[in-house]
């Protein structure tokens, strides 16, 4: 197994980690729940530390995938950029998740500000994930940019 294998294994985690944890946020905001709101961070929370072997992989199967004929390197180059930015959100709304979790714990509150600050990052880092997941598929995926001739 190489970090090309391990990156392809493990980097649908935190697009699908991220939006699982948007739609429990935003169902436990609308039901009023604290029960799922705790647990919307704590997915959110697993799904940041899941996401750091995604990242780290990701330098290796660099390595792998450049030397092979036809790989499109500008889309490599353009899917790290975007992956450190999404990477870096995602650690920054799991840590906002941890910090609220713990306040919550000592005050048997969710605070509501935070609750929103939560639910407007986690919005933002899903698409941060879902664009980074797209230019990773450019990498070697031709048939996403080819248009319909529909």
């Amino acid at each position: 197994m190489n970090g090309a294998f391990l990156h392809l294994l493990i980097n649908h985690v935190p697009i699908l980690g991220s939006l699982f944890a948007l739609c429990l946020l935003i169902y436990g905001m609308f039901m009023k729940s604290g029960s799922v709101i705790r647990a919307a961070f704590v997915s959110l929370i697993v799904t940041a530390l899941v996401s750091i072997p995604a990242f780290l992989s990701g330098e290796e199967a660099e390595h792998v995938i450049k030397p092979i004929i036809g790989i499109n390197k500008e889309a490599i180059e353009e899917h790290e950029e975007m992956a450190d930015i999404a990477f870096w959100s995602l650690m920054m709304s799991g840590a906002i998740a941890l910090g609220t979790l713990l306040a919550a714990r000592a005050s048997k509150i969710i605070s509501k500000p935070l609750v929103w600050v939560n639910l407007i990052l986690l919005f933002i880092v899903f698409v941060l994930m879902a664009r980074t997941g797209w230019s990773g598929g450019e990498i070697r995926h031709s048939e996403i940019k080819i248009e319909s001739a529909d």
